[in-house]
């Protein structure tokens, strides 16, 4: 068997090991594939980056996705709380979604805690109730993100510690929308919509969304309309986001979206190279059949003839 022929016969044990060690390979080497930052994400790591932390104003972060979207999802709020906490604007955390507060309660933590294990003093610590509130889970979404336009704690006189919402010092001064800077819905589900239609519409809410690939292509319009500040789109856009925060210097590595786009670029290209490889050997053993065949051909003509 020639090369070319070789080409068209690859064992498939050989690629699915291959396949194997391309997505495995990031998680254990560090390197870095150049991102193309995309304007949906510029636009809302801006709006954060412009936000005046002396303003008193908080961003709400609507974490609303599930354990299925969490590897796209959740390095989205990483990135998010990273980018807020180290800028000292207040967040405060809902969730409409059942599944969804074990997820954020893991991803504040999770940010509180690395920032605090570097912090010298209060003032550097990132404290619950001071610079962050997790309200919980509330069902009704609807009348829920009409009713906190007049007052927050109606719909969550509670957070998610059973603490009384009016006593925390963070939430003193966030009474309704108009204290709200933005407010960004990560989400799998259709989730952006009803706060556009209920939140935005009836109190001019400025509202961001990070969403899963699948449905990022359904809020273009609404970015176009400028009803969105900005989105996140899929795991690329968490890369983006975590990119961006390296290149401000409010990081010092990339993250979990930075390892999941590497695993798929080096897979793609390891597809496209097969897919080359298999059209060579292709042609190139056709190219050499029929030159055989053009080779016998007068033999068995003349054989028929005699």
């Amino acid at each position: 068997m020639d090369l070319f022929s070789g080409f068209t016969r690859i064992d498939r044990r050989l690629i699915y090991l291959l396949l194997t060690l391309f997505v495995i390979l990031p998680f254990f080497v560090k390197f870095r594939i150049p991102q193309n930052i995309m304007p949906q994400t510029k636009n809302l790591f801006e709006f954060i980056e412009n936000l005046n932390p002396t303003s008193e104003k908080a961003v709400l972060l609507s974490i609303d996705y599930t354990p299925q979207t969490m590897p796209e999802c959740h390095p989205m709020a990483l990135s998010l709380l990273t980018h807020c906490f180290k800028k000292k604007i207040p967040v405060i955390g809902v969730s409409f979604d059942p599944q969804a507060p074990g997820l954020a309660i893991e991803a504040f933590n999770w940010v509180a805690n690395k920032i605090n294990s570097i912090a010298r003093s209060s003032s550097d610590s990132i404290i619950y109730g001071r610079d962050y509130v997790y309200l919980g889970w509330k069902s009704g979404r609807i009348a829920a993100l009409l009713e906190m336009g007049e007052k927050i704690s109606n719909v969550f006189p509670k957070d998610y510690y059973n603490n009384y919402t009016d006593s925390l010092s963070l939430m003193k001064k966030i009474k309704n929308y108009r204290d709200i800077s933005i407010a960004i819905i990560l989400a799998a589900a259709d989730y952006p919509q009803e706060w556009l239609m209920y939140a935005q519409a009836r109190h001019g809410l400025k509202l961001g969304a990070g969403l899963t690939a699948v449905m990022a292509p359904k809020y273009y319009p609404f970015l176009q309309t400028g009803q969105l500040s900005g989105m996140i789109s899929g795991m690329k856009g968490a890369a983006e986001y975590e990119n961006l925060l390296l290149r401000y210097g409010y990081t010092e590595t990339t993250g979990k979206a930075e390892i999941g786009m590497n695993s798929q670029t080096l897979v793609h290209l390891l597809i496209i190279g097969l897919i080359i490889i298999g059209n060579v050997g292709y042609l190139a053993t056709k190219k050499k059949d029929k030159k055989m065949f053009k080779g016998t051909q007068p033999s068995r003509q003349k054989g028929r003839i005699s």
